[in-house]
């Protein structure tokens, strides 16, 4: 009860001194473990446990956890290998489209093809072959050489994950990753080309069943005695040296390998962020989990992001 009181009286703080905005305005839920032992569990503004959380571009952190599953099943070989290799028509068909893109330039954001970041979302998004629209964007590093972010490159490896594996997206996670964890309802959306969005657009499942996720990787990949994710493909994307500076997030953090690493109290901090203010942190040192969702249907989706990592997230950590 002294916990949840505290926690109301910062929520209250920071409205008031924010003025007119505050990320707690459109504030979902916030759930902790430790040791796998959930610490809090509440939800805001209306919210409730088996409401689905869009999560925004935690789907790509998913997407690049089912790759690594992939490669160990043998359904893909590594992450060098050209992604031409798993769109064959495609290429076919897009003139001078890049030969030496990789699977893990896409996961990485160093394909080297402009993309505009949001500006390119409604374009993308309406198009009627999102896969073409990534290809034919210019070439203007070589695949490897510059950091990013790039939304429809995640997409590509929805489409990889589906023609390697013979399932749609959402099978291959319900059977490897969804079902294991004992997930509740989940929902996926469809892009025009008939795959299930790898961008960050249209994943939507429970707070709680974000926390079994983290709660997975906390445990090196392992759930019921049974390893889920390989833990070399954890610790790869994870602590990835090759992870590079970005300007979202956590300040000073860097970004790679499908997840951010920032950094609090001398320690490393592993998390996954969609817009609006969708968070998943890995404290490994501690063994703790932190979920967090707003309402993502939003104009001031990166205010609310901001916001919350300023004045909320420093109580949540040190607690």
């Amino acid at each position: 009860m002294i916990r949840m009181f505290l926690l109301s009286a910062i929520l209250v703080f920071i409205h008031v001194s924010c003025g007119s905005f505050s990320s707690e305005d459109s504030l979902r839920s916030i759930l902790i473990s430790k040791h796998d032992v959930v610490t809090q569990e509440e939800y805001y503004n209306g919210a409730s446990a088996d409401d689905l959380q869009n999560v925004q571009s935690i789907t790509k952190s998913v997407i690049t956890i089912l790759i690594g599953v992939a490669i160990e099943e043998g359904y893909i070989s590594d992450i060098s290998v050209p992604i031409k290799e798993f769109l064959v028509s495609e290429y076919e068909q897009i003139e001078n489209a890049s030969q030496t893109i990789t699977i893990a330039h896409l996961i990485n954001h160093t394909s080297g093809l402009k993309w505009d970041g949001y500006q390119e979302h409604e374009g993308w998004m309406n198009s009627d072959n999102p896969i073409a629209y990534f290809l034919q964007k210019q070439q203007i590093h070589g695949p490897g050489k510059a950091y990013n972010y790039n939304s429809a490159g995640t997409h590509v490896l929805s489409v990889i994950l589906s023609r390697a594996t013979g399932m749609t997206t959402l099978q291959y996670a319900t059977k490897k990753l969804f079902d294991p964890l004992d997930f509740g309802e989940v929902s996926w959306e469809l892009r025009r080309d008939g795959y299930h969005d790898g961008a960050g657009f249209g994943l939507s499942m429970r707070s709680k069943d974000l926390l079994s996720l983290g709660q997975l990787l906390i445990n090196d990949g392992i759930v019921k005695e049974q390893q889920i994710i390989p833990l070399s493909w954890i610790e790869l994307m994870l602590n990835d040296p090759d992870k590079r500076i970005t300007k979202w997030g956590m300040k000073n953090s860097t970004h790679g390998s499908g997840w951010y690493t920032g950094h609090s109290m001398g320690k490393d901090i592993h998390y996954s962020m969609g817009y609006g203010g969708q968070f998943l942190f890995l404290l490994p040192f501690e063994k703790k989990v932190i979920v967090v969702n707003h309402d993502h249907d939003t104009a001031d989706g990166i205010s609310q992001q901001v916001d919350f990592l300023k004045h909320t997230l420093p109580s949540l950590l040190s607690d």
